[in-house]
């Protein structure tokens, strides 16, 4: 009797990133009856005398050493099977994959097996091969990415030691290939390559100086990003408030604040012009700050009046991104829905020391929302040291961080992300394991208000997020339009950061809908 197949030396039809999903699994489950087709996308050489083909869907992940040579946790089992030429995932926790059964001619021992086809965004896809005595799915033999969003990708490997039919599975799951994080770890100066990540998200914040004393700087930031949203993936904008320096203490006129809000409307309007999606929220400085707010029954609708005179519902809600707003005049918290890379996002903005009605507000929002990945704007979060502080009844100038977090960001496996400002400087708190989901969410605090250029607070620096999704990797750049310049450190009057902290990578998990794909072509 001929020895089980072995997998030889392995040929690739494109460039090997790197194994995706890896397998040295525990013995295949049995399948669950599937109408196989014929076989589309896989050609052996010499030719198979039949090939046949099921989609599936796997429960599980991967383990063992693939191609990169690296080792992986979790296990490769075939799934729940149907007819088709395609499978489609957006559970975390589930992987499509196509899987091929081929019959060669007896006196056959060894042949080349090729595939052809597509996954989403630039995902990478991995080819197993059954060992047909242990039942298990191999170790990945072969492993590509398409060289751009939706492309083409093509996987080669030699089988050897045929001896009956033999079983290939390709399969879309979580990338191990870490090139994207290692070439954005050092803080070089510039943003991750186009083409390398899915999607960028932009951070603005706290441009309260600017709007007072310098908007052409803050034209410099939004005519950047629409003149570079293209080119650099950038699909939705975040301002986490504090728009304006002005409109902060009751009973003052409002007419420097108007010109302030006026100069700040303008500015955004040029990503409104763009199509762009975005969102504001209101800071501290954009709305009357007062306990009444919180305890006295209209006041804080009261107390955002002008800021709902420019940034309220009705400006945004004919927009095709609009999700909804607090009431239906008040835009003080909101959120926006967006689909990117083939994934489904909700955009949760909370003002600043948000009363109990809004909190419960949003608890509603995310709840009515399970599908969607979720990223929170709050004005303040988190401390200069990271912290999250927890305010107090009546509060009015402490963080509401620790309540966003216990009420909002903790219950919610949907959540992976907050952004915030208010505190001068830069934090980055990376909390992992946070359900038993093994959820990572990512918080940053980015404001840069008080950094200057010649004595005037005037840098005008904002943030790129890049993320490779398949990859669970997200790069951050700082970056200002006007100076052109990415070490914001050197900006900084007190001289607290490293570049590092500015320019870096981290991890990231998503838990409400992830993309994954295999198609035969």
């Amino acid at each position: 009797m001929k020895a089980a197949p072995t997998i030889g030396s392995l040929l690739f039809a494109c460039a090997l990133v790197g194994a995706d999903a890896v397998a040295d699994p525990a013995a295949a489950r049995v399948q669950a009856p599937a109408a196989a087709m014929p076989a589309l996308g896989l050609v052996a050489v010499p030719h198979a005398v039949s090939a046949e083909m099921v989609a599936g869907v796997s429960g599980t992940g991967v383990s063992g050493t693939g191609v990169s040579g690296k080792e992986v946790s979790g296990s490769m089992e075939a799934g729940t099977e149907s007819s088709g030429f395609e499978s489609r995932t957006s559970a975390w926790n589930e992987f499509p994959y196509l899987r091929y059964t081929a019959t060669f001619d007896p006196d056959v021992d060894s042949a080349e097996i090729s595939w052809q086809g597509t996954s989403v965004n630039t995902n990478d896809l991995a080819m197993h091969v059954l060992d047909p005595v242990e039942r298990r799915w191999g170790p990945a033999v072969a492993v590509a990415q398409p060289d751009s969003p939706g492309g083409l990708v093509s996987l080669t490997a030699q089988v050897t030691g045929i001896d009956g039919p033999v079983e290939v599975m390709i399969v879309d799951s979580p990338r191990e290939d870490r090139s994207f994080a290692e070439n954005n770890a050092e803080a070089d100066g510039s943003f991750a390559e186009p083409g390398t990540y899915d999607f960028a998200l932009q951070h603005i914040t706290d441009t309260q100086y600017i709007s007072q004393d310098n908007p052409s700087v803050y034209d410099d930031m939004t005519q950047w990003t629409v003149d570079n949203a293209a080119e650099y993936d950038v699909d939705y904008s975040m301002h986490t408030g504090d728009i304006i320096q002005s409109w902060i203490r009751p009973g003052r006129p409002d007419t420097q604040s108007r010109i302030e809000f006026e100069a700040a409307s303008k500015s955004m309007e040029l990503l409104e012009n763009a199509n762009l999606p975005h969102g504001v929220l209101p800071g501290n400085h954009d709305n009357l700050w007062n306990v009444a707010g919180k305890l006295v029954p209209g006041m804080h609708e009261e107390n955002h009046a002008l800021y709902n005179e420019y940034f309220g519902p009705d400006r945004y809600r004919d927009q095709p991104w609009w999700g909804d707003s607090f009431t239906a005049e008040d835009n003080s918290a909101h959120y926006d829905l967006i689909d990117i890379a083939g994934a489904k996002f909700l955009m949760l903005y909370i003002g600043y020391n948000p009363p109990e009605k809004v909190m419960k507000w949003a608890e509603q929002v995310l709840a009515d929302h399970p599908d969607r990945n979720v990223v929170i704007g709050s004005h303040y979060y988190l401390d200069e040291g990271g912290e999250k502080k927890l305010m107090a009844f009546g509060d009015i100038g402490a963080s509401s961080g620790q309540q966003i977090w216990n009420r909002l960001v903790k219950p919610f496996e949907s959540v992976f992300l907050v952004l915030s400002g208010h505190v001068d400087g830069q934090a980055t708190v990376v909390d992992r394991d946070v359900d038993d989901t093994g959820r990572t969410v990512v918080q940053l605090l980015a404001d840069y208000q008080y950094f200057e250029i010649d004595g005037e607070r005037a840098t005008g620096f904002q943030r790129m997020l890049q993320f490779d999704i398949d990859g669970e990797t997200l790069a951050v750049t700082t970056h200002s339009p006007t100076l052109d310049r990415y070490d914001v450190e050197s900006f900084d009057p007190r001289r607290r950061f490293l570049p590092e902290d500015g320019e870096f990578v981290t991890d990231f998990t998503l838990r409400a809908d992830v993309p994954r794909a295999v198609s035969a072509r």
